[in-house]
């Protein structure tokens, strides 16, 4: 259901494993120095494999802005460099580098950006041949080898961060040489500070047209880690659960509306609604506080119950991102989503008649599928008639299950550069080629937003000029993928 987009957190070989020691803070042992993170060149073409135009969809690197308040609380000079949003190229961020002139740079990788990860760090090291450098993310947890090999990195960090960063930057020295090492897992998300948002513009961040009610810039917040499930596409599977506190929340929720003046949030948990008790209390608070913000989530459909989400409705909840992948019992079972059709039905109906509106998360060419069966899933995304629907194509990245076992349901294309979701890289055995795949994406787009049915309802719901800019850029994307 997620894409590796969300997981920007930084994360000949040695392999070690690090625990901050007694001294870890203690002022005196703690080395300063100005430090570079880099999330690197995306445009929205390459993201999406189509022409989509202007439709906004960048969000702020989350998981590069916690790392940096977590090393600024140790008296280091950062920026972070979040080359997608800004438009910046490689030279762009070579000429920011040389104005900044950092000790340590840090490079944000996932798989879809594996190739522009290394075109950077060999720039880097090629002009700076001493400069420090790590990479970390997603890919790297998967294939940190390769990682550490290819971009000539001092440092591939394994698994979460922001504490073995902390650890490094107190003695670099200690470890220049090439090697892999296992971040620690923070299981008390509250020890953290807030990202520091401070160091990006904050203004040029805007949602996709249908990801915000009202407000394009949706300021993005993280309550939890850790995603226990075990779908067999999903790179966030098997993770171990970790919550912030409702206050710390709250702290931040009010603090995004006095520093930046938001008006919507958009939560991006794996699954918002993991703990039922923590979505009641944290209800329970915004409305005891008169907290005035629109917000969304993303859940699994088996998480939620009338009681739970009255509560989130009365809290200013307005949309839902739900996985239900398939329209067809086989695969939903091939992928181990632990749901039934019925029960989808069900769960979909009870979020719409909360008031809540639903996204819906549709996935063509998982195991076991054909041309046939993918028509039943976007029969039965018509047949839910969730608010908005997403039709992404399976893409196993490294680690996930099919990865692992791909020749028994398919071919594999390991060309990294289109890992997108928006591209057919995993072909099932039901499909003739990539073509047939891409013809039948489009027509899920096409049957699904194109229907009279659909488009009046939508026009019903247009009561602003914003909502008409809001709905024109919406069309553009859709019809990107007609």
């Amino acid at each position: 259901m997620t894409s590796q987009l969300s997981q920007n957190t930084a994360s000949a070989v040695m392999v070690m494993s690090e625990k901050p020691s007694e001294e870890f803070h203690n002022e005196k042992t703690i080395e300063r120095h100005k430090i570079m993170l880099i999330f690197p060149p995306l445009s929205m073409n390459e993201r999406y494999s189509k022409n989509v135009g202007d439709v906004g969809g960048h969000l702020p690197p989350l998981g590069l802005l916690w790392m940096a308040s977590v090393l600024e609380e140790d008296g280091h000079e950062l920026k972070v460099l979040d080359c997608p949003v800004n438009k910046w190229s490689c030279e762009d961020a070579m000429n920011l580098i040389e104005k900044f002139k950092p000790d340590m740079i840090g490079i944000a990788t996932i798989t879809q950006l594996l190739e522009r990860a290394k075109e950077m760090s060999l720039a880097i090291r090629t002009k700076y041949p001493d400069m420090f450098i790590f990479v970390g993310g997603p890919h790297v947890n998967v294939m940190p080898e390769e990682s550490l090999t290819e971009t000539k990195a001092n440092v591939a960090v394994v698994g979460e961060a922001e504490l073995i960063i902390k650890k490094i930057a107190q003695n670099l020295n200690a470890y220049k040489e090439p090697q892999i090492m296992k971040g620690e897992m923070v299981r008390d998300l509250d020890s953290f500070p807030m990202p520091a948002r401070h160091l990006v513009d904050m203004g040029k961040y805007t949602a996709l047209p249908n990801t915000y009610k009202k407000y394009p810039n949706v300021a993005s917040v993280i309550t939890s880690r850790g995603c226990p499930y075990t779908c067999t596409f999903c790179s966030d599977a098997n993770g171990k659960f970790r919550q912030r506190s409702v206050e710390k929340v709250i702290t931040e929720m009010k603090f995004l509306i006095g520093e930046y003046g938001v008006k919507e949030i958009s939560f991006w948990d794996d699954i918002f609604t993991m703990n039922r008790s923590w979505v009641l209390e944290f209800s329970k608070k915004i409305k005891e506080e008169k907290i005035e913000v629109l917000w969304s989530c993303y859940s699994r459909l088996n998480l939620v119950d009338p009681e739970i989400l009255k509560a989130m409705k009365e809290a200013g909840c307005w949309n839902m991102f739900v996985g239900i992948e398939s329209g067809n019992q086989d695969i939903l079972d091939n992928v181990k989503k632990r749901m039934t059709l019925e029960a989808i039905r069900e769960k979909v109906k009870m979020i719409k008649d909360s008031g809540i509106e639903v996204r819906g998360s549709f996935v063509l060419g998982l195991p076991g599928e054909t041309p046939e069966k993918a028509r039943k899933t976007i029969d039965f995304a018509i047949e839910l008639d969730p608010d908005y629907a997403q039709f992404t194509l399976c893409t196993p990245y490294p680690g996930t299950e099919i990865w692992n076992d791909y020749e028994k349901w398919g071919k594999l294309n390991k060309g990294f550069v289109n890992y997108n979701e928006w591209q057919p890289v995993f072909l099932p055995h039901g499909y003739k080629d990539a073509s047939e795949l891409k013809k039948v994406h489009a027509e899920a787009f096409r049957r699904f937003y194109l229907r009279p049915r659909y488009v009046w309802g939508r026009l019903k719901k247009i009561h602003s000029k914003d909502e008409v800019l809001r709905h024109i850029k919406g069309l553009r994307m859709v019809l990107g993928f007609v």
